[in-house]
């Protein structure tokens, strides 16, 4: 009995003594490396423009309706009762002189030339046309709304009713969607399209697939060089080919107007500090304000620069001719100052 007692004594002993045992801690896990971070969206591979391939597509934001082909300036204009028309002036040593009329009771816009005719979207019925670069008998190749008139590689490309982009072979007449949109405007580029979706949601390039550059309300959107600019809200942005977004102009509102130049970009937009104004400038500066009349630009390029410039009630005042040669020449309806 006494040997008995003496092994319960010693495990009542011991049980105490695993249990401790049991309940210290173990050895902490070893750490674990942390997740790579998930890489950010690639910045966009833009085309890169030259000046005159900028130029054409601000000409296409600005509804151009003039255009300077092989010494003949073609734009709209009016006959001699005032009624809208398509007319033609020789352009030559800084001078305009032989002013005929091609096409009578039509507002072309998007002019441009092909072949030995001219192509425009007559504003008064929508319709997409041609005429000869004589004049003459009009023709209507896509029934309307049309806009955004554009050619590339002897084809057009344009808007229709439905927001879809087109491609149209003159020849034949054949067309093709090349994007359903729906845009709001749409230019062709080398190996993609840019356009600016019509639903507000931003501005989008595609090519083998498509890539959103910018979220929300934009307009007027302006590829120059390897960087893109456009306005949203009250600001000039720019987005460069690294990805980076930069807002400008934020102390201006209406900036209206993109112009690439052989030297960067001018600006121009509208001021209601004192008194409603127009100035242009490069991006930061400095603005100038602009001689009293309302102006857009309607061609920019080989050293030549045509503005129409506005009546406060909307009419059209003059047309205003500037060459690099320091020429300057106002003209209208075939009457040149």
């Amino acid at each position: 009995m006494k040997r008995l007692a003496a092994l319960l004594l010693l495990l009542c002993l011991l049980l105490p003594a695993c249990g401790t045992e049991a309940s210290l801690p173990t050895d902490p896990p070893a750490p674990t490396e942390a997740p790579p971070p998930v890489p950010g969206p690639e910045p966009p591979e833009l085309p890169e423009l030259s000046p005159e391939q900028s130029r054409a597509m601000a000409r296409v934001l600005g509804a151009n309706r003039v255009l300077l082909w092989e010494g003949r300036l073609y734009c709209y204009d009016f006959d001699a009762d005032w009624r809208p028309a398509l007319a033609s002036y020789r352009w030559e040593d800084g001078q305009l002189s032989e002013y005929t009329l091609l096409a009578s009771g039509c507002v072309p816009e998007y002019l441009c030339a092909l072949g030995e005719a001219l192509c425009y979207i007559d504003r008064a019925s929508g319709d997409l046309e041609r005429v000869s670069l004589a004049g003459g008998e009009r023709e209507t190749l896509y029934p309307g709304p049309c806009s955004c008139l554009s050619v590339r590689e002897g084809r057009l490309h344009f808007l229709d009713g439905a927001g879809r982009f087109l491609s149209l072979d003159p020849t034949d007449g054949e067309s093709r969607v090349l994007l359903d949109g729906p845009c709001a405007f749409a230019y062709p580029l080398p190996g993609a399209l840019l356009w600016l979706a019509l639903d507000g949601s931003g501005i989008h390039l595609s090519g083998e697939s498509t890539v959103q550059l910018f979220s929300g309300f934009a307009q007027a959107p302006l590829l120059l060089g390897d960087t893109l600019w456009f306005c949203s809200g009250e600001a000039l942005y720019s987005l460069g080919p690294s990805g980076e977004l930069a807002g400008l102009l934020p102390e201006h509102s209406g900036a209206v107007e993109l112009l690439p130049t052989e030297n960067g970009l001018l600006v121009r937009g509208i001021s209601e500090e004192n008194g409603v104004s127009q100035w242009e400038g490069p991006p930061d500066g400095p603005f100038r304000a602009l001689p009293h009349g309302y102006r857009i630009c309607d061609w920019l390029g080989g050293g030549l620069q045509v503005d129409t410039v506005y009546e406060p009630d909307g009419r059209i005042r003059c047309y205003l001719l500037q060459d690099d040669q320091g020429h300057s020449l106002r003209f209208l309806a075939g009457e040149v100052e």
